[in-house]
């Protein structure tokens, strides 16, 4: 063993000499053995261990390749295994010979015949490449020549100087004609294409694509090798120059148009088109025109008619051969439709008339439909579900019946169609007049994988129709996962297992019986409406059925049906529950838990069949009126409890989650007025529920669901309408469970959020006993020591709700008072912005039932400590409440000598804010007034230099007591008139905002004096500008009237916008006006829009764009009828700068008023798109010193543009055209850092809402990738550009990883996929390749990022 060890670790000719001389050995163990250590030996030892000894290079490739003819299979294998360490150790003379070798080593032993191409292929795929668009190193150089000149033309068959001399013109070609070529010998050709693509000359490429074709076209090809030289012609092609696929697409006419071409060859040909378009659809786009007719002439009518014709003559020996060549046409057209799109559009009517011809395709049965149409025409629909039955017993007639693949393949193209072209076919209505009817009426498909298919486009147009139309309310990751499940093309059946929750309205309180939504008279909705009845009418009949995936499958697609509709299947009730809960009382019978396999790896079984019919109640008690079910509520609730008692947990939990949502459907308030009639059922969902959250023997994920079911039925009975439904002995012990729940590490975090659940609703009094408050409250703030910050926010959320409750209000004794406060101040002081607002509430509320609670000198200077940090928003509002009631309680004085002892060492606008409003609560009586704080104003402004800290604080306050106060306070205009000077430094700032605020409190003095200051041209006009905004704000705020000023407000506001600094501040103003008074301003904005001076108008697209984030119903019914058109006038006009402040107005419409703009993007996304483009005519080159620098005029525009798209990919993407959406991101990838950034942020986003059309685009990706990660920065560069550079690498590489993730790359060897994913990317698969190589160690830190941010 040492020794064997020492020749591991240590080797040296002599020792490796030892071992091939035991490779001879007539024992195979010592040949395994000595070959195993050698192949240790090429694994382990140095790069550079072979490099020069070319006789013991030599004789190991020697000794290997005859151990490739051993007579024992093991040493076979591990020959094979040897040669790819082998051929990166020996130097590159004698790699040449090694290759000759093993193109002609002849198995003699062994009936395997492959092993010399899977040798060839491990030694090929273990060489270095060359990296497309990187400049190639000498040894890669240096192997492609020995590719050249010895393994090409062995492949070609054509005698190559260094075989020619030993062997004379005996060689013959892996691939040539006088030899049945195997899968393997494809497959060498495919590895050299693979990974010398880049380096090949044209005419090797044309040598190659030649032979191919030959083996393509040669009659004696077996078919499995046949297919692999299709798939050899697709890596092949984007190698190929122009002339070449000319040529080739040439040859491919000529062929199909020949009259006597045989279905065979015809299917071929067909099947070569459909590869090549998925390998490079973008060069394939231009010879579709010249191409398309011969995948649309095998699907038309009149060859159809003929084989029926001759069919009914009893002439059926092609029909099978029919069958395949229209199945491979259909796979070709879809591979047309999802790689060609944009050049498919003008042959839809043709595509959808050949998909719906084969759909119905169907000769056995229709000749027996013929004859019995009339026999069948009355039979009600009973009948019509037994035959179904006998259909799904026999799963069709003739078991040489191939023709369901080919309706199989209609289906797929008609999804893949749907999945392409949704968003203009939907709105034309081609959609649902032409395919959806259609569809629907093959429900009674009798092949289940075509049945399944159909249903899964039909779900697929119903998602579609509701994409970028209904409100979405749930979290955003959830949100992100559905839309990524949703439009997930599953080429499996639709009778996979899918535990994602597709209705958009999860999360949902529940607090209103659901409404239906209104749906537009005309549109897709209201197809989708006219249609419904035909969809439950055949859901129905399946649902009858026998077959698993069926049921399962029409399930997923009702509950598709009432997420896109909010329920909508009101009038159909009585139709759908039944059926559904027989289904759940045959599995609950004793179903039996077989899955049938369908096409792809999908399964259904009862389990996944439960879980389905489980999803689907929970949606329709969602999103239906509780009167509906209330017939069926006893028998939904004892499905469901048996469900709950599952053994299977994801059966259990869906369960609970389904109680959950009925618990809500019967209880108040959306069950008002029928509440006593629910009461048993209650009771028993109350049982189970309070069972499983009880349960140590339960799953987690069980007991959580439970436990959260457990709140919502607990505050959901303790209001006054339904506080009657629960005893009190059974309240008190859930109340009490919840307690318990949250002493346990695995429930704590759900049992918070319970508790939060039931005081955010408890309304009556007495629900809530005094000791069970003091216990959860205390048993709150311990958590709040806790380290899981989710478990930290929800406990002070949960406290927060539980002391603001007025169940609890005065409940608090003193002593429990001061735990929490002591517990919660650690909180305060750790100034986490998403706890600190709900602390400062709890404070706020226990200081009025207890005064001193906030006297403390802790407890100040905590709050002092708060006022030196950054605060703003809600945490800012709640420390103003929290000031404001210890003013009102008299304890005033303190506090506000500790907050003027902050003084400057906060934010002045801050620290004002929060004093005046303690002043005034206070009623003065803090030990200063506001003379004190005027004195303070004029000494700091004497001073030399002026305090400009001690000014700014003391205007803050005395603003904030003049806004609270009002005429009250005794303040006049000069005061801060005083402090404006020639230049708008702080100080001048803080008066004007000061101003305003004052003004807004007490308009009548103010207001005018700061009107007529306006007037006067001069540098204080911007100041007085910003008092204005102020005093609107304000005034919407506080919905204070102003009307008497408006019109001198609105004139003034335009005439001082004639100046640019004032421009922005003067727009925002007049959107706040917009805001107050719709009907008066918004008429005058969109008249602005077309008013001759650019100012104006510009001015007039600023004022609504600032007018949409922050605006009200009245507003919006106001804006509803004329914002399309302004946009659209502002998109069209001619002035560049106007048009992109129009788009940032569109930018922001789609973000806060999607729902107004949703209905027109078609007309308004073409400009946008228009402005994404790179105009020439705006680039010049301007002369700085020496040197010339290109200046792009256009590039604000663009990067508007780009904005502009990356938000409506985020709120509208479905109405969006993605084949043009693509090709403008992917040319944003060639364009500025600032630009690229942005589209490598969509990229990240798109690979989840629309994975497909994402990895149909990873070539065009990789090479605009490749192109940014190899740039090299000039010598000198300066640090901006060097940082510039390494955050553009770095954000490639980030999208890279999630691309890379979410698409399954992988390496060379790593996947036995790999010959797909080269078919389908291969330029990607290179890039992916040359990133893992050169930026090894950027990828390495990259993905530990990820994990600690996963983590």
């Amino acid at each position: 063993m040492a020794s064997t060890s020492s020749t591991v670790n240590n080797p040296n000719p002599q020792s490796i000499n030892a071992l091939l001389s035991k490779l001879t050995d007539p024992d195979p163990d010592f040949r395994f053995m000595s070959l195993n250590d050698l192949h240790q030996i090429l694994t382990k030892s140095k790069p550079d261990f072979l490099s020069h000894d070319y006789n013991t290079s030599s004789k190991i490739v020697d000794n290997v390749v005859k151990s490739l003819d051993d007579q024992n299979g093991e040493v076979q294998n591990l020959a094979v295994k040897c040669i790819g360490p082998l051929v990166t150790k020996i130097p590159v003379a004698v790699l040449s010979p090694m290759l000759d070798k093993l193109s002609l080593v002849e198995i003699k032993n062994s009936v395997d015949n492959s092993i010399p191409s899977l040798a060839l292929r491990n030694a090929i795929s273990s060489l270095q490449k060359p990296v497309r668009g990187v400049a190639p190193s000498q040894d890669v150089i240096s192997t492609y020549n020995v590719i050249s000149r010895v393994l090409i033309p062995r492949i070609l068959g054509i005698p190559s100087p260094s075989n020619t001399s030993k062997h004379g013109g005996e060689i013959r070609g892996i691939l040539d004609n006088n030899r049945e070529p195997s899968s393997e010998s494809v497959d060498v050709l495919i590895e050299v294409v693979r990974c010398f693509g880049p380096l090949l000359q044209p005419l090797e490429v044309e040598k190659l694509q030649d032979v191919v074709v030959q083996v393509l076209e040669r009659d004696s090809t077996p078919s499995p090798v046949k297919k692999r030289a299709v798939v050899a012609l697709a890596i092949l092609a984007p190698y190929l120059t122009t002339e070449v696929l000319d040529s080739l697409i040439t040859k491919l006419q000529t062929a199909l148009k020949q009259p006597e071409l045989s279905p065979v060859m015809r299917r071929l040909y067909i099947s070569i088109m459909g590869s090549i378009a998925r390998s490079i659809p973008h060069k394939f786009g231009g010879y579709l025109p010249r191409l398309i007719e011969f995948i649309l002439s095998p699907l038309s009518q009149e060859e159809l008619q003929s084989q029926l014709d001759a069919l009914s003559e009893g002439n059926d020996q092609l029909h099978p051969e029919f069958n395949e060549v229209r199945e491979t046409a259909l796979v070709a057209l879809e591979s047309f439709l999802a790689s060609c799109g944009l050049q498919m559009r003008s042959y839809t009517d043709r595509v959808i008339a050949a998909c719906l011809r084969y759909l119905k395709f169907d000769p056995n049965y229709a000749v027996d439909e013929d004859e019995e149409m009339d026999e069948n025409e009355d039979s009600d629909e009973e009948e019509g579900s037994d035959e179904d039955d006998e259909f799904e017993d026999d799963a069709g007639f003739d078991d040489d019946d191939a023709s369901w693949k080919v309706r199989r393949c209609a289906a797929k193209a008609l999804y893949t169609l749907i999945s392409m072209r949704s968003a203009d076919l939907l709105e034309k209505g081609a959609l649902y007049q032409e395919i959806a009817f259609p569809l629907v009426k093959r429900f009674d498909e009798r092949e289940e994988s075509v049945r399944l298919e159909i249903i899964s486009t039909v779900a697929l147009l119903i998602r579609k129709t509701g994409e970028g139309v209904i409100p979405s309310i749930s979290a955003d990751e959830e949100l992100v996962h559905s839309l990524g499940e949703n439009r997930k093309r599953r080429r499996q059946s639709s009778g996979g297992v899918i535990y994602t929750n597709k209705a958009p309205y999860l999360g949902v309180a529940g607090f209103t019986s659901p409404a239906r939504e209104s749906v537009p008279p005309t549109g897709p909705r209201a197809d989708l409406q006219k249609l419904t009845p035909q969809i439950i009418k055949w859901a129905t009949k399946l649902l009858k059925g026998k077959q698993i995936a069926t049921k399962q499958a029409i399930i997923n697609l009702l509950d598709d049906l009432i997420a896109v509709q909010n329920g909508g299947l009101a009038e159909y009730f009585d139709q759908v529950m039944q059926p559904i809960i027989d289904v759940t009382k045959g599995m609950t019978a004793g179903a039996s838990s077989t899955s049938m396999t369908l096409s792809g790896t999908g399964s259904a079984t009862a389990t996944t069949l439960r879980v389905a019919v489980l999803r689907f109640t929970s949606d329709i008690a969602k999103t239906h009126s509780s009167s509906l079910f209330q017939r069926y509520l006893e028998n939904i609730v004892a499905g469901v409890v048996s469900a709950v008692r599952d053994r299977f947990y994801k059966i259990s939990s869906e369960a609970i989650r389904t109680a959950e949502e009925l618990v809500k459907a019967i209880t108040p308030p959306r069950a008002r007025l029928t509440i006593q009639k629910y009461k048993p059922e209650l009771l028993k969902l109350y049982e189970i529920i309070v069972d499983r959250a009880s349960a140590a023997d339960a799953d987690t994920e069980v007991r959580q669901k439970a436990i959260q079911a457990l709140g919502t039925l607990v505050s959901r009975t303790s209001s006054p309408d339904g506080i009657a439904l629960i005893p009190n002995d059974k309240r008190q012990a859930a109340l009490n469970l919840l307690l318990d729940r949250m002493r346990n590490e695995t429930t704590r975090l759900y049992a918070v959020r319970a508790i939060d659940n039931v005081a955010a609703h408890a309304t009556t009094p007495g629900s809530l006993e005094p000791v069970w408050i003091e216990q959860a409250t205390l048993e709150l703030c311990g958590q709040l020591r806790k380290s899981n910050r989710a478990l930290r926010g929800a406990s002070i959320q949960a406290l927060q709700h539980l002391i603001l409750s007025p169940v609890v209000k005065g409940q608090i004794v003193e002593g429990a008072a001061e735990e929490i406060v002591a517990a919660v101040l650690p909180v305060i002081v750790a100034n986490d912005s998403y706890h600190l607002s709900p602390a400062l509430l709890v404070v706020a509320q226990l200081q009025l039932e207890h005064p001193h609670l906030v006297s403390s000198a802790a407890f100040i200077e905590a709050i002092c400590e708060l006022l030196k940090k950054n605060i703003a928003g809600l945490a800012l509002e709640s420390l103003v409440t929290l000031v404001s009631n210890v003013g009102k309680s008299g304890m005033g004085k303190p506090l506000m000598q500790g907050v003027l002892r902050v003084g400057v060492a906060g934010d002045p606008t801050v620290v004002g804010k929060v004093a005046g409003a303690l002043f005034v609560a206070s009623g003065g009586q803090v030990g200063v007034d506001v003379e004190s704080f005027i004195d303070e104003l004029n000494k700091s402004s004497k001073l030399m230099p002026p305090d400009t800290a001690r000014q700014s604080l003391a205007l803050a306050i005395l603003g904030e007591i003049g806004l609270r106060l009002g005429a009250e306070s005794g303040l006049q205009p000069s005061i801060f008139l005083e402090q404006f000077h020639d230049e708008p430094d702080k100080v001048s700032v803080s008066a004007a905002v000061a101003l305003g605020r004052a003004g807004a409190g007490n308009m009548p003095v103010f207001l005018p004096n700061i009107l007529d200051a306006i007037k006067q041209p001069g540098c204080q006009q911007y100041l007085l500008l910003q008092s204005i905004r102020e005093v609107l704000h304000q005034a919407i705020v506080s919905s204070t009237d102003i009307s008497s000023y408006e019109s001198e407000i609105w004139r003034l506001l335009f005439t001082a916008s004639r100046h640019d600094d004032n421009r922005a501040i003067c727009a925002e103003c007049i959107g706040r006006l917009a805001i107050m008074e719709p009907k008066t301003y918004i008429p005058k904005l969109q008249e602005l829009l077309g008013d001759k001076s650019p100012i104006f108008r510009g001015v007039a697209v600023q004022a609504l764009r600032y007018t949409l984030p922050d605006s009200d119903e009245p507003f919006d019914l106001m804006l509803k009828t004329v914002l399309f058109d302004m946009l659209l006038t502002v998109l069209k006009d001619e002035d560049m700068e106007i048009r992109r402040i129009g788009m940032t107005a569109l930018n922001s419409a789609a973000h806060n008023k999607p729902d107004l703009i949703l209905p027109h993007l078609g007309e308004l996304i073409p400009y946008v798109i228009t402005e994404s483009i790179i105009k020439p005519e705006l680039i010049r080159e301007v002369q700085m010193g020496p040197f010339k620098h290109r200046v792009d005029d256009g590039l604000e525009v663009r990067k508007s543009a780009y904005e502009t798209l990356y938000a409506l990919m985020e709120t509208a993407f479905s109405r969006i055209s993605s084949l043009e959406f693509y090709d403008r991101i992917i040319a944003g990838l060639n364009d500025e850092n600032d630009i690229r950034s942005l589209c490598n942020l969509m990229l990240s986003k798109l690979i989840v809402i629309d994975p497909e059309e994402t990895t149909r685009r990873l070539d065009t990706v990789a090479e605009c990738y490749r192109k940014t990660l190899s740039t090299k920065l000039r010598d000198g560069a300066v640090k901006q550009e060097v940082e510039k550079q390494e955050e553009a690498i770095k954000s490639v590489l980030r999208v890279t990883l999630l691309l890379v993730e979410k698409t399954k790359t992988t390496l060379p060897g790593a996947a036995q996929n790999q010959a797909q994913q080269s078919v389908q990317n291969p330029i990607w698969q290179q890039y992916w390749e040359w990133v893992n190589k050169d930026f090894e160690r950027q990828l390495k830190t990259l993905r530990e990022e990820n994990k600690e941010m996963g983590a």
